[in-house]
């Protein structure tokens, strides 16, 4: 139990780690899954744009 415990603590962490450089870069960043559909477009993107992830999330790229 104590090694699931230490797997979840890592994996929180490491996407705190992804989140903080994901949404404070200036460029437009967007992750795609391997059939070409937006997952997810970074924040400061996203603003600049004036739209909404949910705008983006799952559509075509």
């Amino acid at each position: 139990m104590k090694q699931l415990q230490r797997v979840k603590v890592a994996l929180r962490k490491s996407e705190r780690w992804f989140r903080a450089i994901f949404n404070q870069t200036l460029e437009f960043i967007r992750l795609i899954e391997p059939i070409e559909i937006l997952m997810e477009g970074n924040q400061v993107a996203l603003k600049f744009g004036g739209i909404t992830n949910s705008k983006v999330i799952r559509s075509s790229w």
